[in-house]
């Protein structure tokens, strides 16, 4: 169905996604790849998880390219972006600046997040009610409001 082209097409593409998410998450903050990985699945809301073998030849890829810089802190590798970095997600016709501007963390802020995530669950009902550790997370995820 697919040939051997479009297969290394698709790669690349996925390759530029994880770039630009990669420079998304080091724009304030530098990480190491670990912390990335981490950064990417709880972006994701958990539903995806890059393997070390996606990510780190890219951010040494990225680094030789020159929109990272590498040093060690503390016996690890962390990553920054470089203004050419920068200029490489600024650039980009993709939203990623939404991962890139300072959260708004005002207690309204949080609140709505919360309503929306509630309205989210309650749409996915069905499918949470079919699981078991989701149930349980939701529990957890209520005792804690109700200490609030």
């Amino acid at each position: 169905m697919f040939g051997h082209r479009n297969l290394s097409q698709f790669g690349a593409h996925r390759e530029m996604g994880l770039r630009y998410w990669i420079l998304a998450i080091l724009y304030n903050k530098d990480a190491t790849g670990a912390m990335i990985i981490d950064m990417m699945e709880k972006q994701s809301m958990g539903f995806w998880r890059p393997s070390p073998g996606s990510v780190y030849p890219l951010l040494s890829k990225m680094v030789l390219d020159g929109e990272l810089e590498l040093s060690m802190k503390e016996n690890k590798k962390y990553y920054k972006i470089t203004e050419k970095g920068k200029e490489t997600i600024n650039g980009s016709w993709f939203p990623w600046k939404t991962f890139i501007e300072p959260q708004n963390t005002s207690i309204e802020r949080i609140i709505e997040e919360i309503e929306n995530d509630v309205e989210y669950i309650l749409e996915k009902a069905d499918e949470v009610n079919k699981s078991r550790s989701a149930r349980a997370e939701l529990k957890k995820i209520v005792e804690k409001l109700k200490k609030i």
